[in-house]
């Protein structure tokens, strides 16, 4: 099964990929879109990122359970000899509400010799209903209401920390991307400049075997031949290198590692230079936003802190009735009842003081985080922006430069022939060209990553 999905995968990137006239025929385009959907689909990271959420949702799942209705059976017996000193049996349903309200209905039934009188019941048992509400600390909140709304906090945060997960993924992926292309185009560079050297090598060797140049002609370009064999080596290194860090980016399902065939080449199509950002990324940016739950947060748990400066009070009643064959409610009356009163103050409430203070400490704290954060996303944005604005002028100066540069190398080619120029020059004028292409396919490459890196910094690369 496994097999099939690598085939399939593979396969499909076949049918996407385009076909260039400089690749040959068994060449494999791999566009940096199918890239992409690669890395988002099926990378590890991206896999765990979005476990994130499903983390998130454990988590309010389990803040809710703090208000399921709860079945409760309490048994507790005592004998001895032949004497059953007591029986206590309780069992009931438990309904816990909002607002510190607390239901409970249940039935009792209770016998033996030393029975507690306060434990008496009808022989047949009693049933009865407790609702108890909290009417000091914990009326407006308490523990379980608080874990409740910072897990739904957590939840919305959760699709934040994913965001930017994955953008910082696919700006590592593209940066790889991207200099896989580089290391592409310069080994065809350096591999077209080897070639123009050893097919003139080979025709000065014949001419000046016949006497028409030279003999040293054949030993400057002799070492033209080896200086660009050299540089064609380490292209190859390069490229080796460069698709091999662009495989870590490269899985299926999250745990089979792929490998690039090494007849792919990458797909570059320039088009737009640099795409704007949107106009409203600063307030949508998912780290200022993640920033905000996290001190609505801490307000929470500030807010809960300051139920500890309250008196705690908790009042209960419980109805109590016999239950008959008949009619359930045949015997109930007001009479039957019992209720309670809880109450209690510590005198210099020094905890609860404490506990506030530090909450708000802690919001401060997070509100310097945040000032810090927003001024650090401005500035990088900001220089990315310049960066890339710089590019785009070196780029074109640079598309400019090549031009000029080929013009040059013809021209020198042409007087060469005419016998009006040497090898030397010829070799200058060449040199410069193959450096001139080899800095504009830099610049291309750095462009792209840079753009990359905008948009990831600006977290719009994926949202």
């Amino acid at each position: 099964m496994l097999r099939n999905k690598v085939l399939i995968l593979w396969s499909s990137l076949i049918l996407v990929s385009g076909s260039l006239s400089a690749q040959s025929p068994d060449s494999i385009a791999f566009p940096v879109d199918s890239f992409l959907v690669i890395v988002l689909e099926q990378h590890p990271m991206a896999q765990k990122a979005r476990l994130i959420e499903e983390q998130a949702r454990a988590a309010k799942l389990k803040a809710s359970g703090a208000f399921d209705p709860k079945l409760f059976s309490e048994v507790e017996q005592k004998r001895y000899g032949d004497y059953l000193y007591y029986s206590l049996q309780n069992s009931g349903l438990e309904i816990p509400a909002w607002f510190g309200f607390k239901a409970k209905a249940g039935y009792e039934l209770n016998e033996g010799v030393y029975l507690n009188n306060e434990n008496t019941v009808p022989a047949s048992g009693l049933w009865y209903g407790d609702i108890s509400w909290t009417l000091g600390q914990g009326l407006f909140l308490d523990e379980r209401r608080a874990s409740l709304k910072q897990a739904r906090l957590l939840e919305e945060s959760a699709a934040f920390e994913i965001q930017l997960a994955l953008n910082e993924l696919l700006k590592n992926a593209l940066q790889a991307y991207w200099d896989w292309y580089a290391a592409h185009q310069e080994l065809n560079t350096y591999q077209q400049a080897y070639e123009m050297a050893q097919f003139r090598f080979e025709a000065l060797k014949r001419s000046a075997l016949i006497g028409d140049k030279p003999a040293i002609d054949t030993l400057e370009s002799l070492i033209q031949v080896q200086d660009r064999q050299i540089k064609l080596q380490a292209a190859e290194a390069q490229l080796i290198q460069t698709r091999n860090h662009l495989n870590t980016f490269l899985w299926l399902d999250g745990r089979i590692p792929l490998e690039l065939s090494a007849q792919s080449y990458p797909q570059f199509e320039l088009g737009q230079i640099a795409n704007p950002l949107p106009s409203d990324w600063y307030e949508k940016h998912p780290a200022l936003q993640a920033y905000d739950l996290k001190i609505e947060g801490l307000e929470i748990e500030k807010r809960l802190n300051q139920e500890i400066l309250k008196p705690d009070l908790t009042v209960h009643y419980k109805f109590l009735n016999a239950p008959t064959q008949n009619d359930f409610f045949s015997q109930y009356s007001t009479n039957n009842y019992a209720w309670g009163l809880k109450a209690s103050f510590p005198l210099f409430i020094r905890k609860g003081r404490g506990e506030v203070l530090k909450s708000k400490l802690k919001i401060q704290e997070t509100e310097l985080d945040l000032d810090l954060k927003q001024i650090q996303i401005q500035n990088k944005v900001e220089a990315l922006n310049a960066e890339l604005s710089l590019l785009i002028q070196q780029l074109n100066n640079a598309q400019k430069m090549r031009t000029n540069y080929a013009r040059l190398l013809e021209a020198e080619n042409i007087k060469f022939r005419n016998g009006e120029s040497s090898l030397f020059l010829v070799n200058s004028r060449e040199l410069k060209y193959i450096d001139s292409l080899v800095k504009q396919i830099q610049l291309e490459a750095k462009l792209k990553a840079t753009q990359a890196k905008l948009e990831a910094e600006a977290a719009v690369l994926y949202n």
